[in-house]
């Protein structure tokens, strides 16, 4: 990573939230200003989203932006607001556009309410260099002190963005579950490994969707559901297969919700993105989703096959492969590994279970019915098959693999899962040989933690770092 990009990542100018009294008007910041990707998926064209959140007395935002230089000329960002009227509370949520942004440039922005500023930070773009720094991390946004130490530590690392892969709050992806259990931690006036850090203000979040960020999709039952869909603004490269999710409730709170995400709903669902030299693919593997609906696995196909990028990532939330005892039934992403062998993907990045996993590098062939012509599941939701396992890998000596690793990094925040396993690989064995071979290879489930990926060109580095920064599992590839 170059001097530049590592000043330019950390480089914020001021902070300044008022969370009271912002002027004569008395308005309330509920959201603090933070960046998103926007609608920027290849490396064409770059651009940023700022998303902040009012109470109900509406003010006149004024957003500039310019090259963090002396002497730069100063544009103004077209804001957007959305009315939002949930559980009998009005909210205002803004959106301003940073359009046609230069790559590799460091960009200051300034956000005023009646000429008053209300936020000023700094942000990199996107590089077109053959690197990148990255952390992930799943299953966080519980409101935990664990959330707050893994938010401090990787704001240490000075990551280029964040991959969340799923459930980002907890327990149903409400909005005031946002407010409450996440952005306080990722946009904390500073950094305190008590409170969190200031993360989101210059460093953008890729989200995917979990399980629990779909609960809340009946909005009879709780009206400010699927709250996904209004804090993020991803790329809307995705396709529209037949799985995907439905909100549901009385007409009127349906198309208020409608009107107010507009194309964003349900098109955040699947993305992908470059950024330097690597290529990510988010997926939802939810319930309701088919990962061999011939639709996604279309886009998949092409949408891996056109990259030029030297590193191939696919990310969703429920992991195929899993040693451990929770969730371990939930297998329908096992299906999806033939095509992601097959179009070259490096790794593959999941959540759901509160813990981390790495497996041997592995392909997996499914087994099929008695037809021969679908794949066998069983009603639990496992997928039997075929494995192949690299067992020369380590990662240290012999650096190429051959197959897919998956990782599971769901320790983010959230209460961890079956801490007995850390370190015990005879604990790890599920039956029968068909469903499990020791694929395996790593379990920490019994402390905090997330990932950092490192690229170089053709090498990657991969570390687990734990609620302290300390990694306790590195592993390099090279091509």
């Amino acid at each position: 990573m170059s001097k530049k990009n590592q000043r330019s990542t950390t480089s914020i100018l001021s902070i300044i939230f008022f969370l009271a009294t912002l002027s004569i008007h008395a308005q309330q910041v509920l959201v603090p200003p933070y960046l998103q990707p926007g609608n920027s998926s290849n490396l064409s064209n770059e651009q940023k989203i700022l998303i902040w959140q009012t109470d109900s007395i509406p003010g006149h935002f004024k957003v500039e932006v310019s090259l963090a230089k002396p002497g730069e000329i100063k544009t103004i960002a077209k804001t957007s607001v959305v009315q939002l009227k949930l559980k009998n509370k009005t909210t205002f949520l803004y959106r301003a556009t940073l359009p046609k942004l230069k790559f590799d440039s460091e960009y200051s922005y300034t956000i005023s309410l009646n000429g008053q500023p209300m936020a000023e930070a700094s942000f990199t773009s996107r590089t077109k260099e053959k690197t990148t720094r990255f952390a992930v991390f799943g299953d966080c946004g519980a409101g935990t002190p664990q959330q707050a130490k893994i938010a401090y530590q990787i704001y240490q690392q000075k990551p280029q963005f964040v991959l969340v892969t799923g459930d980002n709050v907890y327990r149903s992806g409400l909005e005031n579950e946002y407010r409450k259990n996440f952005f306080p931690y990722y946009t904390a006036k500073e950094a305190d490994t008590l409170k969190g850090a200031p993360i989101m203000q210059t460093i953008p979040f890729y989200m995917l969707l979990g399980n629990h960020d779909v609960f809340g999709a009946d909005l009879d039952k709780t009206p400010d559901g699927l709250a996904y869909f209004y804090y993020n603004d991803l790329p809307l490269n995705g396709p529209h297969p037949k799985g995907m999710v439905t909100v549901k409730g009385n007409e009127s709170l349906v198309k208020a919700f409608k009107s107010a995400n507009g194309a964003r709903f349900p098109r955040m669902s699947n993305f992908s993105f470059d950024y330097g030299n690597v290529h990510i693919v988010c997926l939802d593997a939810n319930s309701y989703a088919n990962p061999v609906d011939p639709t996604l696995v279309e886009w998949l196909s092409n949408d891996l096959k056109n990259t030029k990028a030297d590193w191939k990532i696919v990310s969703y939330h429920h992991p195929g492969f899993n040693s451990s005892k929770a969730h371990y039934d939930y297998q329908y992403m096992r299906l999806l590994s033939p095509v992601l062998e097959q179009l070259g993907v490096d790794l593959v990045l999941t959540g759901h279970v509160h813990n981390y996993q790495r497996t041997l590098p592995l392909t997996f062939d499914p087994k099929l019915d008695s037809t021969g012509t679908h794949y066998a599941i069983s009603p639990e939701g496992r997928v039997d098959g075929k494995f192949t396992l690299d067992q020369s890998f380590d990662g240290i000596i012999n650096t190429k693999p051959k197959g897919i690793i998956y990782i599971v990094t769901g320790a983010g925040g959230a209460p961890l899962y079956d801490l007995s396993l850390s370190g015990k690989p005879e604990l790890w064995k599920h039956d029968p040989q068909q469903n499990w071979v020791p694929f395996t290879t790593k379990i920490v489930s019994d402390i905090h933690s997330f990932s950092m990926i490192e690229t170089n060109g053709k090498k990657l580095i991969l570390k687990q770092l734990d609620a302290k920064g300390v990694a306790f599992d590195e592993i390099t590839i090279t091509k």
